[in-house]
């Protein structure tokens, strides 16, 4: 092939993988191009170096911190192999030989760099041949490759995982030399410019004969084969994918989560993987959406998600994390940060690890374990004691593997600047300990790989079977009778594996279905008479993977087994299948809707067909119709789907069967809902009852403030003189204010900046930002700025409201914010200026002296709005508790320049609405009807109708001058307390 043809090919490849950059496809085409052979791969091999800020660093010697490792009575750690021979492992894989594969990344950089591509990643492969517990060959099976994650054997060659692309290497006859150049299998794994470490990773062979991945959601992506058109390719925003060798298939099992890191099958076959910042365990089900640590998923029908399994969490969440470094807190486990997972299946040790899960925990240098339980209808983890405490500075490991011996086998990164080298990598170091149980005696299980297809017992022979493609659909259907669950579960994928699946918007109309009509009804009544939850909850899964227009019948089985209505999973896993027939089967919905007994699965429905009111309003009335004859709280959980579909709307035609079912409901507790649904509906009796609850002094705070909002979206002819009566009501002026913010009058302007001083101090910013979403509103700020009379001080304006006031476009009121205010600093030069200038003045002495409890209120007024930090203040933004807060150069690039580099889902929208205001935020949910926009002080939503113009931009809603404002000791103050590693009380 030659060099044009090659570019060409990748060029096209990566527009559909993102735009990858044109330089990495020709130093891949170089890679590709070159293999030589093994002997003299390492001739030409660059020379590996550490860049590091603090070049003196080393990590303890490998024997003495295996030696000096904490394990349970009678294990040991010993040095399996160590620096040069191996050096920044970051996954490893066995061979059906007993050998280890190390995949070693050298390509990974600094947080400025993000990926040294004048280096290369290289494959080795290791063995001890004579049992002694240590490496005695070494072989190099490829170093030409880069951005290299996961390795993996088997299939006739090796696996590599390359963002972004899927390599393989053949290798037929097994010599460890590769047979040809690496073939690109799959592409579309994005490595996002603004995040460099959340990329694809984790190649591991399922039960089922598949070769599964994982992903992180910064990096989202869309697979496909090389040259699949976008439009074809399988869309991934984080957690599980697999592809099959010979079908050429790739499938994303389930989105979200945040880095997963780890994964394992059990000896049942369920799949768990391991996931940083948020939680740490999760049950890897097929068609699940599970939370992420900020945004919404792109499914606008996605209205809830699945959050972990496990118990409990390894960090105090109202504290920070780096209170448990150094074994300081055993019993909750070290830190946010989970790498490398194995489920232990082998019976060197003893008993009471057999089954039990192990992750490393980054920050708490040790490997956590966990037991994992049937509950409802999938699992609960909870927390055993911690295996392993490394007491090497340096140690960082990466992955935990069970070996053909019976023993465990651990990476080692060898490296400090905790979760992102951001103190630079040390290369020249790396380990791999084994962890050895004195008393065992050898291994009697056979090795396999996923350990769980090893041995005798009905699953790992269906395993195997299947694999040898000697099941059949008959006999597969025949299982589903078979007393074990975990069989009956088997059963249910591995008839449906050939069907085709999408997480995002169900499957492909032109999709085939072998055998669909047998299988089809052995699920209809597995669905109706299987009492186990597992059981039902794979039936959910598969939903979507049936044909749309077949998911009614063994939907409506599903939804009537009132024991798992408060089941974690079930509801919820049940919704996602039916996500499509909002479009597709509106009808068939509403008939799953009329035979459901679990109130949330209910309630998702009734959002989903509610979304349809105007193209089809029968569907909804029939809905609401049949609910009148429902329980209590299944009538509640159709009018909070209603009320929550609705949200932001401003006027829907009342369903006809919207009386009787109130009538019905006499005793509902949903009256807010009620009370706003029956404004919407445009009921003039409660535009007045509403009036009147909000002037009403005798009624409850909270009553008047909900009917004030209601008052507000309903926009009656009567809304500014209502605002206007409560400006003096420090309570409700706030949002009095929200309500006059739609007239565009500049008296509306001065009315609020006159008023200022008599809003609550937490309500100020609010306000502020309300004044500069309209020239003739900003103004009337400006005016006031300091002035003698009723005035408002000029420190409250920070660098965000000033941005946003020449945003404006008008050069009056820009020459007024510099006459007035000061002038935005805003080039590269003057940012990097004032990092340097700042971290100067910001000495150990001087934060030594911080006054930490007036930092936390200055968090809480500049920050909390959009930032978490110990579990204060609100998810928008990163959390700030597992950020790299104790380094001072790390807070002062954010802070001063945050828009220097900014993640897809933090980028700032400016939004034009038809009313003439001008917001700027984060959009953090859209469908067709509504926008949902956080500003710096509120969230919004907004009617789509009312919406002019939207325009993203590259900047982070995090103004650059965010520390102009204040003086020299509120910035000490601040910085101080984000560097603190715990919690401080407020005075």
């Amino acid at each position: 092939m030659s060099l044009p043809t090659f570019i060409t090919r990748i060029s096209i490849a990566g527009r559909n993988s993102a735009g990858h950059h044109f330089f990495v496809a020709l130093l891949f085409w170089c890679s590709v191009q070159f293999i030589i052979p093994s002997h003299s791969l390492a001739d030409d091999f660059p020379v590996v170096f550490n860049n590091e800020s603090d070049s003196d660093a080393e990590p303890m010697p490998a024997e003495q911190a295996a030696a000096s490792m904490k394990l349970p009575p009678g294990f040991d750690a010993t040095v399996y192999a160590s620096e040069p021979d191996v050096r920044n492992p970051i996954a490893m894989a066995w061979d059906q030989r007993g050998r280890m594969w190390v995949a070693e990344n050298y390509t990974y950089s600094d947080r400025t760099q993000h990926f040294d591509l004048s280096l290369r990643d290289r494959v080795i492969v290791l063995h001890d041949n004579d049992g002694d517990g240590r490496s005695d060959t070494r072989k190099v099976f490829t170093d030409n490759v880069q951005m290299l994650t996961s390795v993996e054997t088997g299939r006739g060659g090796v696996w590599l995982m390359c963002p972004p692309q899927l390599l393989f290497i053949p290798d037929a006859d097994g010599d460890d030399v590769p047979d040809g150049a690496p073939e690109v299998v799959l592409d579309g794994f994005t490595v996002a410019s603004a995040n460099y470490h959340n990329f694809a990773n984790g190649l591991r062979w399922g039960p089922d004969g598949w070769l599964y991945g994982r992903c992180g959601h910064s990096c989202p992506g869309k697979l496909g084969t090389p040259g699949t058109p976008d439009n074809q390719r399988v869309p991934i925003d984080g957690g599980i994918w697999r592809y099959h060798p010979e079908r050429k298939t790739v499938e994303v099992l389930n989105h979200g989560t945040v880095n997963p890191w780890g994964h394992d099958w059990d000896a049942d076959g369920e799949l768990f993987f391991i996931n940083t910042v948020i939680g740490h365990l999760w049950h890897s089900i097929p068609g699940a959406h599970f939370i992420e640590s900020f945004g919404e998923s792109p499914n606008p029908l996605v209205f809830e998600r699945l959050d972990m399994i496990a118990d409990h969490y390894h960090y105090d969440r109202t504290g920070s994390w780096t209170n448990s470094r150094d074994g300081a807190a055993n019993d909750l486990g070290g830190g946010h940060a989970h790498i490398g997972m194995m489920i232990y299946q082998s019976d060197r040790w003893p008993q009471q690890y057999h089954n039990k899960l192990f992750t490393m925990n980054m920050h708490g240098q040790r490997a956590n374990v966990e037991s994992i339980k049937r509950q409802g209808a999938g699992y609960i983890a909870s927390h055993e004691p911690d295996f392993l405490v490394s007491k090497d500075p340096f140690f960082r490991g990466l992955e935990i593997s069970v070996g053909p011996d019976g023993d465990v086998y651990v990476l080692d990164w060898s490296d400090t600047g905790e979760c992102h080298d951001h103190t630079g990598v040390h290369r020249t170091s790396g380990r791999i300990y084994k962890v050895r149980y004195r008393g065992g005696k050898p291994a009697q299980r056979a090795f396999a790989k996923p350990a769980c297809i090893a041995g005798p017992g009905k699953l790992p022979e269906l395993w195997r079977s299947y694999q040898a493609g000697t099941t059949s659909p008959e006999g597969l259907r025949q299982l589903l009778n078979d007393p074990n669950e975990h069989v009956r579960v088997w059963a249910i994928r591995l008839l449906t594996d050939h069907w085709p699946m999408d997480t995002f918007n169900g499957p492909l109309a032109d999709a085939s279905y072998p055998d669909a009509p047998e299988t089809l009804a052995a699920l209809i009544r597995l669905a109706r008479e299987d009492k186990s939850g597992l059981v039902q909850l794979a039936l959910a899964s598969t939903l979507q993977r049936l044909p749309i227009d077949q998911r009614m019948p063994v939907a409506i089985e599903l939804v009537g087994h009132e024991q798992f209505a408060d089941d974690r999973d079930l509801p919820l896993m049940i919704w996602f299948g039916l996500m499509p027939m909002v479009d597709q089967q509106l009808d068939a919905l509403v008939e799953v809707g009329k035979a459901c007994r679990l109130p949330g699965t209910l309630r998702w429905i009734t959002r989903g067909v509610a979304t349809k009111v105007e193209s089809d309003p029968s569907a909804l009335n029939a809905l609401i119709d049949a609910a009148t004859t429902m329980p209590a709280p299944l009538r509640s959980s159709v009018i909070e789907g209603m009320s929550e579909s609705f949200r932001g709307w401003l006027k829907v035609e009342m369903p006809n069967a919207w009386p009787n079912l109130l009538r019905s409901s006499t005793s509902t507790t949903n009256t807010d809902a009620v009370r706003e649904l029956n404004m919407l509906f445009g009921d003039g009796r409660a535009i007045d009852e509403l009036r009147e609850i909000v002037k009403s002094k005798g009624a409850r705070l909270k009553t008047r403030q909900t009917a004030l909002r209601t008052l507000i979206a309903a926009r009656p002819d009567d809304l500014r003189q209502v605002c206007e009566s409560l400006l003096d009501e420090r309570e409700l002026n706030a949002t009095a204010a929200e309500g006059l913010s739609l007239f565009d009058d500049p008296a509306v302007g001065e009315r609020l900046a006159r008023t200022y001083r008599r809003f609550h101090p937490n309500d100020r910013p609010g306000l502020i930002e309300i004044l500069v979403s309209r020239p003739s509103f900003a103004a009337a700020l400006l005016d006031r700025l300091d002035a003698q009379r009723d005035p408002i001080p000029s420190a409250d304006i920070n660098a965000f409201h000033a941005r946003q006031i020449v945003g404006l476009g008008d050069d009056s009121l820009r020459e007024k914010l510099t006459e007035s205010w000061g002038a935005l600093r805003d080039s590269p030069a003057d940012r990097r200026e004032k990092i340097a200038e700042m971290k100067s003045q910001l000495s150990q002495t001087i934060l030594a002296d911080a006054d930490l409890s007036a930092g936390r209120v200055l968090f809480k007024k500049t920050c909390s709005q959009c930032h978490r930090l110990f579990g204060d203040g609100e998810n928008i933004g990163p959390d700030l508790t597992g950020s790299q807060r104790s380094s001072l150069e790390y807070l002062l690039e954010n802070i001063l320049d945050p828009s220097a580099v900014v993640g897809k889902d933090h980028r700032m929208t400016i939004v034009l609405t038809e009313d003439g205001r001008v917001l700027n935020g984060l959009v953090v949910a859209k469908n067709d009807k509504t926008m949902v926009i956080q500003t710096q002080s509120r969230k919004e939503t907004i009617p789509i109708e009312d919406v002019k113009q939207t325009q993203e931009t590259t900047l982070s809603p995090m103004p650059d001058g965010l520390l102009t404002s204040l003086t020299e000791a509120q910035v000490r103050d601040l910085i101080g307390y984000l560097m603190h590693p715990t919690q401080v009380e407020l005075k």
